[in-house]
């Protein structure tokens, strides 16, 4: 068996969707794809790799292969997605942990953005003003969401960290790499009024409003590295630039070790990569020998 074994993303179809995807060589048909998970055990979009010439799902082989992935214990911990936005995305709230194994029997979704390409004085939706739970609830009654929402200037090269209970929102013509625990619950706070198959679309207001951290949390934003490390409880992220060649020592608290190329191409251990590459490396694999001009974010729990 390989080391390094390349990952199939699957691709989901959104409402604020399109075709800029293709720029990373994905063959996405004529469909409006809003996300490639390109990491994903999940059953809502599951990701699939070859395995002795057959195709088999990333769910099977970490069930059949545990000592692949350090004897890690319990349910695959994560999910990596590259997004890209034609419109915007609905303004949302992830639950905690605890508040989705006691509603739903699953992780919670703390999840991160790395922003890969945006416009000039792009903008996220990122967090909330309001000082108690009595003036969010005021601004929702009076349909007055600006008064409410934060909104930050992003740039190429931020990354931010969304952790369960903050507000977000992604905008329109920005594309990033997404990591986030392995859940697909989002409770959708308001969406423009947008109408899908003849009626707006659900919302979730008493999930959000259970989950909304009032005041709310700090912001947490790297801004304009183009090498960083960012860590926390759920997960750790090393984003490198290689301009010929680098060895990449894996880090000693790493179970196993993901990648995705973000742009440029080379070579990793003499496996031919380019951008919108995902792999998964065996956990035994301490070393990664680089050759080439290119983009990488590696990850791990």
């Amino acid at each position: 068996m390989a080391d390094i074994i390349k990952i199939e993303p699957y691709f989901s179809k959104k409402i604020w969707g399109g075709q800029k995807l293709k720029d990373f060589g994905y063959n996405i048909g004529n469909d409006n794809i809003g996300e490639a998970w390109v990491l994903s055990a999940h059953p809502n979009g599951m990701s699939y790799l070859m395995l002795d010439d057959k195709k088999v799902s990333l769910l099977d082989f970490y069930n059949t292969n545990r000592t692949f992935f350090g004897n890690y214990p319990g349910e695959f911990p994560i999910l990596a997605k590259i997004i890209t936005a034609n419109d915007n995305l609905s303004v949302q709230v992830h639950p905690t942990d605890e508040y989705a194994l006691r509603k739903h029997n699953s992780l919670g979704k703390p999840e991160s953005w790395y922003i890969i390409d945006c416009e000039e004085n792009s903008k996220l939706i990122y967090g909330h003003s309001a000082k108690n739970i009595g003036e969010f609830k005021k601004a929702i009654e009076d349909n007055k969401w600006d008064s409410i929402l934060n909104k930050v200037s992003i740039k190429k090269g931020d990354f931010l960290y969304v952790e369960p209970g903050k507000i977000h929102a992604i905008t329109p013509n920005v594309t990033l790499f997404e990591l986030q625990r392995s859940s697909d619950i989002t409770y959708r706070l308001y969406d423009y009024d947008r109408i899908d198959n003849g009626k707006k679309r659900e919302l979730h207001i008493e999930d959000s409003l259970n989950n909304i951290v009032i005041p709310d949390t700090m912001e947490n934003i790297i801004t304009d590295k183009k090498d960083f490390n960012f860590e926390s409880e759920f997960f750790s992220i090393n984003k490198i630039n290689v301009q010929e060649k680098f060895t990449y020592i894996k880090p000693l608290d790493a179970k196993w070790m993901n990648f995705t190329i973000l742009s440029g191409e080379g070579k990793i251990n003499n496996v031919k990569l380019k951008a919108g590459d995902t792999a998964i490396c065996d956990s035994l694999l301490e070393f990664f020998e680089i050759k080439g001009k290119i983009e990488i974010i590696f990850y791990w729990v």
